[in-house]
């Protein structure tokens, strides 16, 4: 099978697409009600808007890149099958997290959340978005775009904040269901991995050798791209709790 993994869209058929029907069919009919469909609506906006300019600004940079020959069209400095990557891997992730949600207990514990006019709330904010502005000045001076940890911190600085960010915030909502929220995360985040260490040895991506540190798993896929799957996939599904939590009950639904 991997012989005529050639191309980028070839890819998302052979690996994407199965992992999303299985995802869809643990689901069931229950995901696409409409409270559900509305949810994850709003999430493949803030995940399209969240990552957009991330993965555009690193391959303007040379972090990664795609061959000519193995995708389509380009939209800015992406293939549009790397936008199709970014859709279907919150549905995958969201799929999952929903179906989990039915099966698995709550870990309970957690309530009493913020309210918007709680100063505890802006103060914990505020502590978050000063020590990522402060880190971003820190990095600027240290971390140029020819250094070997230049991905590492494109990465890390991107995604970790954000993802602070949604437990300081909602903390009430997505601790209680850790447990839904960790497993889709390793699922797909592992599962992406794999698939992309397939991809990395076909060709259909390639990395700068001089921006990534040069750990690698499997003496191919740069740690980093683990992390990143794990990230985006945690970040998902955080965020899929997080809006889901005030419109429906899923355990009704199922």
């Amino acid at each position: 099978m991997m012989f005529f993994i050639v191309t980028y869209l070839q890819f998302h058929w052979i690996f994407n697409l199965p992992l999303l029907l299985f995802a869809g069919a643990l689901a069931g009919t229950a995901f696409w009600q409409g409270p559900v469909l509305m949810t994850g609506a709003l999430v493949l906006v803030v995940v399209m808007i969240f990552t957009t300019p991330w993965d555009n600004y690193a391959v303007a940079q040379g972090i990664w890149g795609f061959p000519r020959e193995r995708y389509s069209v380009k939209v800015w400095h992406l293939p549009v099958e790397e936008y199709a990557f970014f859709i279907i891997e919150s549905v995958q992730v969201m799929l999952l997290t929903f179906w989990l949600l039915t099966v698995l207990p709550e870990a309970g514990g957690a309530g009493g959340g913020w309210s918007l006019t709680d100063p505890r709330l802006g103060i914990a904010v505020a502590v978050v978005l000063l020590a990522w502005l402060g880190l971003g000045l820190w990095g600027r001076k240290k971390i140029h775009a020819r250094s070997r940890y230049h991905y590492a911190w494109h990465l890390l600085f991107w995604f970790v904040p954000v993802i602070l960010l949604q437990w300081v915030i909602a903390w009430d909502v997505i601790l209680p269901r850790w447990p839904a929220i960790l497993a889709a995360t390793l699922g797909v985040g592992t599962y992406l991995s794999w698939a992309d260490y397939l991809a990395i040895d076909r060709g259909i991506w390639h990395f700068d050798q001089k921006q990534i540190t040069g750990h690698k798993i499997g003496r191919k896929m740069p740690w980093e791209e683990a992390v990143f799957f794990l990230s985006d996939s945690l970040f998902g599904g955080a965020k899929f709790c997080h809006v889901a939590a005030g419109g429906f009950e899923v355990k009704e639904l199922a």
